[in-house]
């Protein structure tokens, strides 16, 4: 029996209905677009078309101004016209360069390692500052220089370009490296910064905040805002800008440094660094070959001697050992000691004397600079206490200041020999007790142990910052002085050692410091150092005034030229003199104000 089957109808793949509904819908999503963008969205699309954009020109916020103590500016902001040349254009156009040389002026090297600065950035890079109207006008008028542009810009000035050279610093545009450094720490820099000095330590303070102009609108109708710009905050410093410009004057002649402080606030008056440079040679750019010419220079002019060198001290040391000699009890008001001419070393080694001064008390071996008299007090001190007593007076350290590159000097700790392999013998503790040897320091640093004498024991941070004030509301903000480290002893024995150190003046080593009509206080010193063709010593001297009531701590150091109080005592009586006899009312105007102090801004930097 056979079964008959109905043919099957063959089955329609459903995916070939989901393809028609799938285009469907898109014709009709698309319709619906359309309508909405031709009949609901034609006037805003229709307004949008007309516009011609909006353009963003930022303005250079003029950097804050920098005072004295007196209200003297020392920094201040001039408009200039700059020329600037965009790194594209110039690579397009590399004619433009031969050009602009002959219309600035300037190298065609120099121009080029000027456009190589930035562009890898392809910011507009500035060729030069400070052209005259009519190399401006000609640059702005000539069709054949594309991407080159003339601004006008808020420029630093300087008052003195070469006087305050390591305290300033100067400004120019910023290295990727210095763009790196500023935004790690939050700070968005501008178009130039500070490079160093008090320009770069104050930068975030310094900058303001840039402005915009704003255009924005239509083919028919623009419209045209501003953004001012706000200029950076205004500066204070405790500087006396006479004093700095005399201290400087009185060095000519002279590698070396001199340092001057208030004693009682810490804040700086003079800080000043020789051979100095002109920071004019980097207005409107220096050139690659004057900026390696500056730090080839075997002088040295770039560097700031008062804080980024170190030397042996020299007998100025001795009042550190003076301290330490009384805080292990071995120094009393009688304490006498002989001496032969030397201190012996052990067998024929010796260190020799200025003289064969016999036996002699405290006030006549600190007048005389008996190192004999000094070198036995370290000993019987002891190395534990000398070494205690220098890092409790500030050695060994940075002191703080509100500047950068400061170096901490050399106290030989046993962390210290350990890091740098040296061995403490017996014969390096006499060396150190006259300011031999490994020790080293700076001339600020020594300064600031003169100033904690002269406070019986309170040394205070030095700072160059006095007030700051906002532009906006026109209200200063004061630095308080901060003590950073005390030393006890009875007022028997800083009344000592101020008698002594007036007699150093009076009768002493420091003659060539006296002052008609003053009785101050000081200490010679002569340090051996290196190897030196003509076997001079570095001069250095120390000391306050007045001495009853001390209003300045000063610190001169002159290198290699011999005696102490034949070179850096008579440098040091003709700025105290200055000081003190020249403008003595604005500096007392000025300590009474810090009765006023309301924060601290020097403790918070880094």
């Amino acid at each position: 029996m056979s079964v008959l089957h109905a043919p099957r109808r063959p089955e329609i793949d459903r995916r070939l209905y989901w393809f028609p509904l799938l285009f469907i819908s898109l014709l009709i999503g698309l319709a619906l677009r359309l309508w909405y963008l031709q009949i609901v969205d034609a006037p805003q699309l229709l307004e949008s078309a007309n516009k011609v954009g909006k353009s963003v020109v930022p303005k250079l916020a003029p950097r804050g101004t920098i005072y004295d103590r007196k209200g003297r500016i020392i920094a201040g902001v001039q408009g200039q016209l700059v020329v600037t040349v965009k790194p594209s254009e110039a690579k397009k156009h590399p004619e433009i360069i031969q050009k602009l040389s002959d219309l600035l002026g300037l190298p065609k090297d120099e121009i080029l390692d000027r456009i190589d600065t930035e562009k890898w950035r392809n910011r507009p890079a500035v060729i030069k500052a400070g052209v005259s109207i009519e190399t401006a006008t000609q640059i702005a008028e000539a069709v054949d220089l594309p991407g080159v542009q003339i601004d006008e810009k808020p420029m630093r000035k300087y008052a003195d370009t070469k006087n305050f050279s390591h305290l300033l610093g100067y400004v120019w545009t910023p290295s990727d490296d210095e763009e790196d450094n500023l935004k790690a720490k939050g700070i968005t820099p501008g178009e130039y910064i500070g490079k160093n000095g008090i320009e770069k330590y104050y930068e975030r303070e310094l900058m303001g905040t840039p402005g915009k102009d704003i255009t924005e609108g239509t083919k028919k109708s623009k419209v045209e805002t501003e953004e001012p710009a706000i200029e950076g905050k205004k500066l204070i410093l405790s500087l006396d800008a006479s004093l700095q410009e005399f201290a400087q004057r009185r060095l000519v002649g002279f590698k070396g440094s001199v340092v001057a402080i208030d004693p009682k606030t810490g804040e700086v008056l003079a800080l000043v660094s020789n051979p100095t440079y002109d920071t004019s040679i980097f207005e409107g750019g220096i050139s690659t070959s004057d900026y390696k010419k500056l730090m080839d220079d075997e002088a040295k002019p770039a560097r700031n001697r008062a804080i980024m060198e170190q030397y042996a001290p020299g007998s100025t040391f001795k009042l550190l050992t003076s301290i330490a000699a009384y805080r292990a009890g071995v120094l009393k008001r009688d304490t006498p000691i002989f001496c032969d001419g030397a201190y012996h070393l052990g067998g024929n080694a010796k260190m020799k004397c200025l003289s064969a001064h016999g036996t002699i008390g405290y006030e006549t071996a600190l007048e005389k600079s008996c190192n004999t008299y000094f070198a036995t007090l370290a000993v019987r001190a002891g190395r534990e206490q000398m070494m205690q007593t220098a890092l409790d007076c500030g050695f060994g350290e940075k002191t703080g200041i509100d500047l950068f590159g400061e170096v901490r000097g050399i106290i030989p700790t046993d962390t210290w020999l350990k890091v740098t392999k040296n061995t403490f013998y017996p014969g390096n503790l006499p060396q150190m007790g006259v300011g031999q040897g490994f020790t080293a320091t700076t001339p600020l640093q020594m300064a600031n142990l003169v100033a904690l004498v002269a406070n019986r024991g309170v040394q205070y941070r030095p700072h160059l910052l006095h007030a700051m004030r906002d532009p906006l509301t026109q209200k200063n903000t004061f630095v308080m002085p901060e003590i950073i480290h005390t030393v006890k002893a009875e007022d028997w024995f800083w009344d000592m050692m101020h008698e002594a150190l007036c007699g150093v003046i009076t009768s002493g080593t420091a003659k060539k410091a006296h002052v008609d009509g003053l009785i101050w206080a000081g200490k010679t010193g002569s340090a051996e150092h290196g190897v030196n063709a003509e076997g001079r010593t570095h001069s250095w001297f120390v000391g306050f005034a007045p001495r009853d009531n001390p209003k300045i701590a000063i610190c001169v150091l002159a290198e290699g030229v011999g005696h102490g109080g034949d070179h850096a005592a008579p440098i040091a009586g003709d700025i105290v003199k200055h000081y003190l006899f020249s403008a003595p009312k604005a500096a007392a105007n000025l300590a009474a104000s810090s009765g006023k102090l309301k924060s601290s801004l020097v403790a918070s930097k880094p």
